[in-house]
């Protein structure tokens, strides 16, 4: 198979890192620098033309290429599990992580020269090689050998890589058998969580129900002696921290099992407006949209849970006395630490 779009596409969004390690090899053979490679010892001497050293790396065969049959085989294809870790496992990692099956398979077939070199190039950089040294056996096959300044990775370096693109995982909805109450299961919290709230004005009043005595609310009509109050109780605002909490770790776990590692996240909330004969019912629509690992905009079938909570919060921040806003966006940017940051705005 030819790379497949997955790879295409990730090699683009690492274009100028592919460009700096070509540039970096055509730089060394322009002084004239050649690699001598022992593959017993793994020591890979960059020498000028006249022997000298200039320094030492470690070297390791990333991948063979076959040029009569066009296949590319990675290092790890058939290694046993037992075996010490490698730089490969950071690519086999990665592949996986990002949504890159190319990266993630044994054996790669009907790949050019120029694609089998350009897939391993993408390799190497995902492993933090310094550089790409070519060596042709007696049969004809091509060995890749990714050079390095350490012989195995080191643990500091692996599991900052697995971290950055973890998610925390979703909140256990069966750890207790009362069916009364899904909500209370759902809606755990996801640490760490933090939510971005811009007021439309910073002098506007407080809300009906927050920070003063909430007032009387029955199924009568209002009083007319309290028209004067109702411009302050109907003020259009983002639903409080209170409310909207539940809905984030809604999203965020709909996030987390539609698609793991995504680089942002689009959550909207949309209501009808009132219809004639029918001023109390509203209509309300959930969208979830995700940029994944491979810089594909994918739209999400919302759960069950995440409407109910969305529902939910519409009611009680209209019970709040909000004003009656027609759509609540809020964009999902995940952060290093498996946490969010969510930015919610209401129109």
């Amino acid at each position: 198979m030819p790379l497949d779009e997955a790879t295409r596409r990730f090699a683009f969004l690492l274009q100028r890192d592919l460009r700096r390690l070509s540039e970096r090899h055509e730089e060394r053979s322009a002084r004239g620098e050649v690699v001598k490679f022992d593959s017993v010892s793994r020591v890979a001497v960059l020498q000028t033309r006249r022997g000298e050293a200039v320094s030492r790396l470690y070297g390791e065969v990333l991948a063979t290429y076959a040029p009569h049959d066009r296949i590319l085989r990675w290092a790890w294809a058939g290694r046993s599990s037992s075996a010490p870790p490698t730089h490969g496992d950071i690519v086999f990692r990665e592949g996986q992580s990002r949504g890159v099956p190319q990266l993630s398979m044994s054996v790669v077939g009907d790949l050019d020269a120029a694609d089998a070199k350009e897939l391993v190039e993408l390799g190497a950089l995902v492993a933090r090689a310094d550089g790409i040294h070519e060596e042709q056996s007696a049969a004809g096959d091509i060995d890749y050998i990714a050079l390095f300044d350490r012989p195995r990775p080191s643990e500091a370096v692996e599991p900052a890589r697995e971290s950055r693109f973890s998610v925390p995982p979703p909140p256990v909805a069966e750890r207790t058998s009362d069916a009364k109450a899904p909500a209370a299961r759902a809606y755990r919290s996801i640490p760490p969580i933090r939510e971005i709230f811009e007021p439309r004005s910073p002098s506007s009043p407080p809300r009906a129900g927050v920070g003063s005595s909430p007032p009387s609310v029955s199924s009568s009509p209002p009083m007319p002696a309290r028209p004067s109050a109702a411009p302050a109780a109907r003020m259009l605002q983002e639903p409080s921290r209170a409310l909207f909490l539940p809905v984030a770790n809604a999203a965020l776990s709909a996030l987390q099992r539609g698609s793991k590692s995504y680089l942002q996240g689009l959550f909207v909330v949309t209501l009808d407006r009132e219809r004639d004969g029918a001023p109390d019912k509203r209509r309300l629509v959930v969208q979830l949209v995700v940029i994944d690992a491979a810089g594909i905009l994918r739209a999400l079938d919302p759960p069950a849970d995440l409407v109910e909570a969305a529902a939910t919060m519409v009611e009680a921040d209209r019970r709040e006395g909000n004003g009656q806003w027609r759509k609540l966006s809020a964009r999902i940017t995940p952060k290093v630490d498996g946490g969010a940051t969510l930015n919610v705005d209401v129109t």
